[in-house]
């Protein structure tokens, strides 16, 4: 398993693959705003799976902001929580079940709309977010306050 990473992973940093092909040809800054969750902030927001590839996208985020920040290249991304959509949640084991489900129900904030997610991710993208690298920026209602 060294040395590899997932379909998710591969996808959210499928830019950085060629050496920035974006940064050669403008000298602008090119901000990229992978989506998180979460899950990649603490070791309680869902089963082992999901976690570790939402553990290994903000590890990824911030070691691109460090590596590729002095070429104009602007990497943060959203750690949303709930988030309202037709995905049905799965724990993945009984254990996790057991274990996470009671945290859930009594932690988790009203679901956010997709609009009110596309707005931070906005947010980051923009220019005003112009002076922020490498940061994961908790979309969550408040739930990583808690």
């Amino acid at each position: 398993m060294a040395g590899e990473i997932s379909t998710e992973e591969a996808a959210v940093f499928a830019p950085l693959a060629d050496g920035l092909t974006p940064l050669r040809t403008s000298p602008a800054s090119w901000p990229t705003s992978p989506v998180a969750s979460e899950a990649g902030l603490r070791g309680s927001a869902a089963g082992a799976a999901y976690t570790a590839s939402k553990h290994a996208v903000v590890g990824l985020t911030r070691n691109s902001a460090v590596m590729y920040g002095p070429k104009g290249l602007r990497v943060n991304a959203v750690a949303p929580g709930p988030t309202i959509t037709n995905i049905v949640a799965n724990w993945g084991s009984q254990l996790a079940a057991e274990r996470l489900g009671p945290l859930m129900q009594a932690t988790v904030p009203t679901p956010a709309t997709a609009a009110q997610l596309a707005a931070s991710i906005t947010f980051l993208l923009s220019d005003d977010g112009t002076n922020v690298n490498g940061a994961i920026l908790a979309s969550d209602g408040g739930w990583s306050a808690l």
